[in-house]
């Protein structure tokens, strides 16, 4: 067991074979090796917390997903290694009640708690934003271009369409509340993906005359 590099595989395993060894010297050989997993897990536990540390300013984002999303995927990630072996540890009382035990579950309530903190942060930075991304949706969508006064050009904040891909990553996620706001805009994705290209079109062609 020492050489199983998952915990979460480990801890398979033995309740696998927990429900088959009953015999007195083998439900101690059992806890023994609880034992050990348990070991392993504080060592996890060091290694997700020095991981949170070292990248929590610039997570590694799983491609193609969004700011938002991408922050909060990685930290469900790690929160998901501690948190799915603390919960089949609990339902062995023995392994709890070790002498390292109450460190162990202390470093895991910080972590867990740090973790779940570092998504609402991100999640409320996000909600805080939707109102001032909704105003883009009042702008004026053709306009003169800055540079010169006389080209016209699609004044389109690409902000919505941001918007929208973290509304829907988040969606598909699940157990993130989607604020009214963000669920409206992205009912509306493909009429705004319409307006855009079809007024980039109309100004392309105008030009051309």
């Amino acid at each position: 067991f020492e050489s199983i590099a998952s915990i979460e595989s480990s801890l398979k395993l033995l309740n696998k074979f927990q429900s088959i060894l009953q015999r007195e010297n083998l439900r101690d050989d059992l806890e023994s090796k609880f034992a050990v997993i348990f070991h392993n897990y504080g060592l996890e536990l060091n290694q997700v917390q020095d991981q949170y540390e070292k990248c929590k300013a610039a997570p590694p984002l799983v491609r193609n997903l969004p700011p938002v999303a991408g922050h909060i995927t990685w930290s469900r990630h790690l929160y998901k290694r501690i948190e799915g072996p603390m919960r089949k540890f609990q339902n062995n009382p023995s392994v709890l009640a070790g002498r390292d035990a109450k460190k162990l579950i202390r470093m895991y309530n910080k972590m867990a708690k740090t973790l779940i903190e570092f998504e609402t942060l991100w999640y409320q930075a996000w909600v805080n934003s939707i109102e001032a991304v909704k105003s883009g949706l009042q702008a004026t969508l053709i306009i003169k271009h800055p540079d010169d006064g006389l080209r016209f050009h699609v004044n389109f904040d690409a902000e919505i369409l941001q918007l929208i891909r973290e509304t829907r990553c988040m969606d598909r996620m699940g157990g993130i509340e989607m604020p009214e706001a963000a669920k409206m805009v992205l009912l509306q994705e493909q009429k705004f993906k319409t307006y855009n290209h079809e007024l980039s079109y109309f100004l392309k062609e105008y030009r051309r005359e």
